[in-house]
């Protein structure tokens, strides 16, 4: 009698432990998210009540007007959505568009460059910091003329040269120019954007930019280069998102 009541103890136990590991593999916890970057982040992935996907290449100027009414709210976004634990924000870097158009050079170039020396800003803790400052530059160099990497521009970006992404100067405090410069065109660089940009092809279905926030999904981006108007139809888009969540 005992020997039977230990088997079907044992069977009790071997069971739960099995549904446990079936239930792990198909409901993720928090704590089973692979965060990409940690320095590309905003908020704690364990205590925030939404999680949100930013899939962007620094090239692509539809990210750009994103991206760069964030960098102008990134203190009200802080304030209104992190502090609050309403959300966890990752950006997740890319060249995405250098394999969308691998037979235009300055394009697949530029691409990889730049996002190339965000992931080095990173590494030096500086990301976002070099993030704002390579969208202002971006735009007013380009963008903000009609020249950019897109089906609608005028004219294409230029091939530019490396020392675009990394010569900030005095712009941004305690970052190491020449530290930079050596650590974009090193070979673990490279292994590591082409890592994660694989790794986004396989999620991005639908051209960039490309947000994934719960259960809601946002390709493309509906702004028109000012920053307020931008900024305005991001909240709605994170309001969106959180109102997704089941």
């Amino acid at each position: 009698m005992q020997k039977a009541i230990r088997a079907i103890a044992v069977l009790l136990i071997v069971g739960f432990l099995f549904a446990l590991i079936i239930y792990n593999n198909t409901n993720p916890g928090k704590s089973d998210i692979k965060v990409w970057n940690e320095a590309m982040t905003l908020g704690d992935v364990e205590t925030a009540e939404h999680i949100f996907y930013d899939y962007t290449d620094i090239m692509c100027p539809y990210c750009d007007k994103f991206a760069l009414a964030m960098d102008a709210h990134l203190e009200d976004f802080k304030k209104e959505y992190v502090e609050e634990k309403k959300v966890f924000y990752e950006l997740r870097l890319t060249n995405l568009l250098a394999s969308y158009h691998p037979d235009e050079d300055g394009l697949v170039a530029n691409s990889t460059n730049s996002a190339a020396a965000g992931y080095c800003a990173a590494d030096q803790n500086k990301f976002w910091e070099w993030y704002g400052w390579i969208l202002k530059k971006l735009d007013n160099d380009y963008f903000s003329k009609g020249i950019g990497d897109s089906a609608g521009a005028k004219q294409r970006v230029p091939k530019l040269d490396v020392s675009y992404f990394t010569k900030v100067g005095d712009k941004i405090e305690d970052l190491d120019e020449n530290e930079l410069s050596k650590c974009v065109v090193s070979d673990s660089t490279s292994a590591t954007v082409k890592k994660w940009s694989q790794k986004a092809s396989k999620i991005v279905q639908s051209g960039l930019p490309y947000y994934a926030f719960n259960s809601y999904v946002s390709p493309g981006f509906d702004g028109n280069w000012e920053v307020e108007h931008d900024w305005k139809n991001a909240k709605t888009m994170f309001d969106a998102g959180i109102a997704s969540k089941k």
